[in-house]
């Protein structure tokens, strides 16, 4: 993929996403049903296989290379005492996925995933989204370009997570905005912050969807 420069790039791209091979999972649900056993006995596994079929074009998917990556950034909003944790927590969280100590590494260790971390300027958070928007266009854009390029062309199977202080402060306040509601109904604990920093945070929420 060439390097994305507008959002006009990138309407155009999701405009032109694959649809999936539908042939694929229709083979793979027909193969459900001649297999010795009750149907639907594998319950939403079988339905996992058809759906990795049906994007891998293939009516015997494989996992053969499974990719996971993990994309780090810090939030503006954590300005806001939104979270129990400072911002530093990520640089730190960060640290230890790649000395291999959290929970992600053991599961990439157990299923023989690769995982790749991806920090992306943790040393310049975000706008406050509260204040102004929390990234130009132009910071949006590149920072996708950045993402599209992480990713493994040849795996069977990406997996993508997200680190950052403040992270679930941002996820709700697009949500609100995206499907609407205020920020009561989206905010939650987090991190584990008291009533007052829930509070703050469904304020947060709310200054971005009204």
């Amino acid at each position: 993929m060439s390097r994305l420069s507008s959002l006009d790039d990138l309407r155009a791209l999701i405009a032109d996403l694959p649809k999936g091979d539908n042939a694929a999972s229709a083979a793979i649900d027909k193969k459900q049903f001649r297999l010795t056993k009750p149907q639907g006995s594998l319950g939403r596994l079988e339905g996992l296989v058809a759906w990795l079929g049906r994007w891998q074009g293939s009516a015997e998917p494989k996992l053969d290379r499974v990719d996971v990556v993990v994309f780090a950034g810090n939030h503006g909003i954590v300005a806001q005492d939104v979270s129990a944790y400072p911002a530093t927590v990520t640089a730190q969280m960060v640290a230890n996925f790649e000395r291999g100590g959290a929970a992600i590494n053991q599961l990439c260790k157990a299923s023989g995933a690769r995982l790749k971390v991806l920090a992306l300027k943790l040393d310049q958070p975000t706008t406050d989204f509260t204040v102004d928007p929390a990234m130009s266009e132009r910071e949006f854009v590149e920072t996708v370009s950045l993402g599209f390029a992480a990713l493994p062309q040849e795996a069977d199977l990406v997996c993508l997570g997200e680190m950052g202080i403040g992270n679930t402060t941002v996820a709700s306040a697009l949500a609100a905005a995206l499907f609407g509601g205020d920020g009561a109904r989206w905010a939650g604990r987090g991190t584990g912050v008291d009533d007052a920093g829930l509070m703050r945070k469904s304020a947060a929420i709310l200054k971005l969807s009204a």
